[in-house]
């Protein structure tokens, strides 16, 4: 069966990358291994209860370019909500409250301004985000095509360049730290300063809004991984789901077979057949670790990528979510600078569920994602009711963990360099967030990705 574009993979960068082909005009087939399209950045039904649960807290920022308009071309943009300027309420590890709210004026003299009001930090460290100043107008200018600036040097860390350029330690723990965390999946000790001045040159380089939060008002699959294939199937493309998918090389041809697996409720084909489609174009949008897994036998001149795809490094994340008696939070997302647990988000005021539904998330977990569910939990609860004394007296009636062992790959400096999008293989493309977009492992990343296979395949 001949296709232009086959998508191997179901997230965000291959929803994407079929969404644009064809809205191009291309005739899209998506095959995704799992029953439940979403990838990385899905939900999936508690078994208790029945509500559905995310696979880990995802947000969006207002300079997420490509993924609002991505969300806008399949008519999924009212399924989350965007501030109107970065607004965020912090409780550190004294249990201070405090909010840091960035007013609408010019980036980055909203930052400036926001900081200097912040009346969590002393005067000292409110006057030493001036010494960021040049460094973000540095990244800014970074962004330029043909540019050859650089904000920050390959080998150093975003501690050192944080340290480098005047940051106090407490606006580091307040500000610095929990943004790289968030943004990068990785210890500032860890993570290359590089990308985190790249995120920090798109969030607050062009408006006051790019800094601003964004968080999902429904479950994930449905916030956009469903709109998608009700856009991909109206255009006549086709989305299978529980389809395992293998390439083969034949000359210059690229035949993808599929094996639909018989769990899947795909009801298109029957269950356990094998299809194989001859593609004018193959995008792989599987993330770094699963490449391998497309082959049986890998080709010749993606040896080197396999290899690199293969020694890239993983960083995990921790969920964990709690259900409690009665509402606790006031407001949708609050940051806990310093603890295991950084942020909390209140499904109750997001996605409008009726349960007291707590997630506590912590990224770059390496040091926490071997313990048990139960010390986990006992984390949380723990730094929860830290933070919020009203949590001390409310009942836990129910919680449960997800751990994503491989959430994202490492920014650590030395690790291989990522891909572009085209391959040495004829007619075999990438997409996912780990390609070179020069951006972390974000949502804006995985969808830019996309978009980039997808303008390749026209080329």
């Amino acid at each position: 069966m001949d296709v232009d574009v086959v998508v191997i993979g179901g997230g965000f960068a291959g929803l994407s990358a079929a969404a644009r082909s064809v809205r191009d005009g291309a005739r899209v087939l998506v095959v995704e291994a799992k029953a439940r399209l979403g990838g990385r950045a899905t939900a999936f039904a508690d078994r208790d209860t029945g509500e559905l649960v995310d696979n880990g807290q995802h947000i969006l920022l207002g300079c997420y370019s490509d993924t609002f308009a991505f969300l806008r071309e399949i008519g999924a943009a009212d399924n989350v909500r965007l501030q109107p300027q970065l607004a965020v309420t912090m409780i550190d590890r004294q249990g201070t409250r405090s909010r840091l709210v960035c007013p609408a004026l010019p980036p980055p003299l909203h930052l400036v301004a926001g900081v200097l009001e912040w009346d969590a930090l002393a005067w000292r460290d409110r006057v030493s985000v001036l010494g960021m100043a040049t460094p973000l107008k540095n990244a800014r200018r970074a962004l330029s095509t043909g540019s050859t600036r650089k904000a920050a040097s390959d080998g150093e860390t975003v501690e050192n360049w944080l340290i480098r350029n005047g940051q106090s330690a407490r606006l580091r723990e307040m500000l610095w730290d929990p943004l790289a965390l968030a943004a990068l999946n990785q210890p500032p000790h860890q993570a290359a300063a590089p990308s985190f001045a790249r995120v920090l040159a798109e969030m607050f380089g062009s408006d006051s809004q790019a800094a601003a939060i964004a968080l999902p008002t429904r479950p994930l699959h449905q916030m956009y991984a469903e709109p998608a294939r009700e856009y991909i199937e109206r255009r006549g493309g086709t989305v299978l789901t529980g389809a395992a998918a293998k390439i083969r090389i034949r000359g210059e041809d690229v035949i993808v077979e599929t094996t639909i697996n018989a769990e899947t409720d795909e009801k298109k084909i029957a269950p356990r057949s094998l299809r194989s489609y001859s593609a004018g174009r193959v995008i792989s949008a599987v993330p770094w670790f699963a490449l391998a897994d497309l082959f049986d036998a890998i080709p010749t001149p993606l040896a080197d990528l396999v290899a690199r795809a293969r020694a890239l490094a993983s960083c995990p994340i921790v969920t964990v979510n709690l259900w409690f008696d009665r509402p606790l939070l006031d407001e949708p997302f609050i940051g806990l600078p310093g603890r295991t647990m950084q942020w909390v988000f209140d499904k109750r005021l997001t996605v409008g569920d009726d349960a007291s539904h707590l997630s506590l998330v912590s990224s770059g977990a390496s040091a926490i994602v071997g313990k048990t569910n139960e010390e986990l939990v006992a984390i949380a609860h723990q730094e929860l009711m830290e933070a919020i004394p009203e949590s001390r007296t409310a009942k836990l009636r129910r919680s449960t963990v997800v751990r994503e062992p491989r959430a994202t790959f490492s920014l650590a400096p030395g690790q291989p360099a990522r891909p572009h999008t085209e391959t040495r293989l004829k007619r075999f493309l990438l997409a996912g967030d780990w390609i070179d977009t020069g951006l972390p492992a974000t949502i804006e990343s995985a969808v830019r990705s996309g978009h980039m296979a997808a303008a390749a395949c026209i080329g």
